[in-house]
């Protein structure tokens, strides 16, 4: 089988572009690296992933122009190349591929995550989600809302949790003296470290960051040995070091900045918890992100919210919790009972880990896609 797969961008960081990569070295793997031609909208950039990833064809932007480029180089595979399957990473680009699809009598698959699909699609992308032949979710919360809306029949929507490469994502304690000193960390032996890690973006807000200093602040007033980590970099940095600073607790959390790829499982391993509690709305909210799977997979409980797909990281409580994003009580709670309790944040590690190796690993992942092998 031959695969066309489109994507706006699989070079930056963020949860899509690293969903995508993880999608595209599955289905190399699984029908032969020359059998998927990628072509992404935005090329490497400065603050993107440091390893190289190969694809056949990448743009230098998303503007008009190599919008323009971007679909002739698809309308010239598709006619050139004839590929028999179609598959583009995000609903925006719905439209192009219904048309690139019927034009090439090939068949059409998209992926949806999550806030995309539920903060006003456009027509062209709302006509591609109704009639692309197959989707492709990374959780159950989106695929039921895409059910629900209507855009798709009940039970027609593939989910396919993200995944985590565990041979990268490890606990790595003889590296945390590095990552202390790399990044200026608080002693883990003397504290309490809570992690945070992503985009510090305003568009990125729904992940909960001021909600998360402020949970800070009065878990400060009880457990005065717990630090926070705030790890990434973004247009919403400023504002949140002006909020600790009204809090007083400048030197209680830690801004890393970017963490270099290689680092981040050190960093990772190095926190006693990882909270995520991200909200939902026009705009906001998470599939299933990948920081917490990430944060697992190293043997860190984690804290998500309950209004997305984030919840589904979590099972039975066993390996974190799920709260209401705006119930900083139950937030604040979860830390002290991390804290008072070791042997309880011991239990919670050790679930974590597996978790993420017997669900969210990269095989389940590429096996999970094996079913396009009868398309």
């Amino acid at each position: 089988m031959k695969i066309l797969y489109l994507t706006p961008g699989c070079f930056d960081k963020g949860g899509i572009s690293r969903y995508n990569r993880y999608q595209i070295c599955a289905l190399r793997e699984i029908f032969g690296a020359k059998q998927v031609r990628v072509l992404s909208l935005l090329g490497p950039e400065e603050d993107g992933f440091e390893s190289q990833f190969d694809v056949k064809w990448h743009g230098k932007g998303n503007g008009l122009v190599e919008k323009i480029r971007f679909v002739g180089a698809a309308l010239k595979e598709v006619i050139g190349w004839k590929p028999d399957l179609i598959l583009v990473a995000h609903v925006n680009f719905s439209g192009l591929a219904v048309a690139l699809g019927r034009l090439g009598g090939c068949k059409t698959v998209l992926n949806v995550y999550g806030l995309e699909v539920w903060s006003g699609l456009s027509k062209d992308a709302d006509f591609g989600l109704r009639r692309v032949d197959e989707v492709i979710s990374d959780c159950h919360y989106t695929a039921n809302y895409i059910e629900t809306e209507g855009f798709r029949t009940r039970g027609s929507t593939t989910v396919i949790w993200d995944c985590v490469d565990l041979e990268r994502f490890q606990s790595q304690p003889s590296r945390w003296e590095y990552i202390k000193q790399q990044y200026q960390l608080p002693d883990r032996e003397q504290h309490f470290i809570i992690l945070t890690l992503g985009r510090l973006a305003f568009e990125a807000a729904h992940k909960g960051y001021d909600r998360l200093i402020k949970v800070f602040a009065e878990l400060q007033k009880k457990q005065p040995q717990a630090r926070l980590v705030i790890a990434g970099k973004g247009n919403m940095k400023e504002e949140l070091s002006r909020q600790v600073s009204t809090f007083g607790l400048e030197d209680k959390v830690t801004f890393t900045g970017m963490v270099h790829d290689d680092d981040m499982a050190a960093l990772y391993s190095y926190a006693h918890v990882f909270s995520l509690v991200s909200d939902r709305g026009k705009g906001r909210g998470e599939g299933i992100p990948l920081t917490p799977l990430e944060a697992m997979a190293c043997e860190v409980p984690i804290i998500v919210g309950n209004h997305d797909g984030s919840q589904e990281a979590v099972f039975d409580g066993a390996n974190g919790t799920i709260i209401d994003p705006f119930d900083l009580e139950a937030h604040v709670a979860f830390f002290e009972k991390l804290i008072d309790q070791p042997e309880i944040r011991h239990k919670k590690a050790i679930s974590a880990g597996k978790v993420a190796r017997n669900i969210f690993s990269y095989q389940n992942f590429k096996v999970k896609h094996q079913y396009m092998r009868s398309e």
